[in-house]
């Protein structure tokens, strides 16, 4: 577990690097992401060798298709987040959106999933989404630790509730599901 948490905070430490040298290097930081969170689900489901070679090609498929589901979403919020003068309309369509993506989502699981159980056990499934959740939690934290999240010492916006950038005790927006983060980070 400590070689994998040391993978990613080298990822994280010169992903900035990376995202400047271009959209073809962009490219493959995503991809060498991608494949390191597969050896992560991969690990944390106890995969075969066999297992791992199909469950690979499957999850690139889910993952990609777990993204569509949320950028359109992902990418209105941000706008409104940008606008000063972003109306109750505006907020309104933004939750329908989010709902619908959500149900999106929900719907690409679901036919996953499925793609999944012809040959992973219900546990490998089941650690799979734990795995997720363990992921994505990690590289949250890898990103506020390093001051590329709401909360970090690199971010634009202060925390809630200070100007100084000091955490208060009141707690800060809930962070969006995995599939609504940042498509652009991915």
């Amino acid at each position: 577990m400590k070689k994998y948490l040391l993978m990613i905070l080298a990822v994280m430490a010169f992903a900035p690097a990376l995202l400047a040298q271009g959209e073809k290097d962009k490219a493959k930081m995503k991809e060498e992401i991608q494949q390191f969170k597969i050896d992560f689900l991969a690990k944390e489901m106890s995969l075969s060798e066999k297992e791992k070679a199909e469950f690979t090609s499957v999850y690139r498929e889910y993952d990609n298709e777990r993204r569509k589901a949320g950028s359109e979403a992902w990418h209105f919020e941000r706008n409104i987040k940008k606008k000063k003068d972003a109306t109750e309309a505006d907020y309104k369509r933004l939750t329908e959106r989010q709902q619908k993506a959500r149900e999106k989502d929900n719907e690409v699981v679901k036919k996953y999933d499925a793609r999944f159980e012809s040959f992973l056990t219900a546990k490998q499934i089941y650690d799979m989404h734990k795995g997720e959740e363990k992921f994505f939690a990690k590289m949250k934290e890898m990103r506020k630790k390093h001051g590329h999240g709401p909360k970090g010492h690199g971010s634009k916006n202060p925390p809630h509730g200070r100007q100084d950038g000091r955490e208060d005790s009141r707690p800060g927006d809930c962070p969006p599901p995995p599939h609504f983060d940042n498509p652009d980070n991915e």
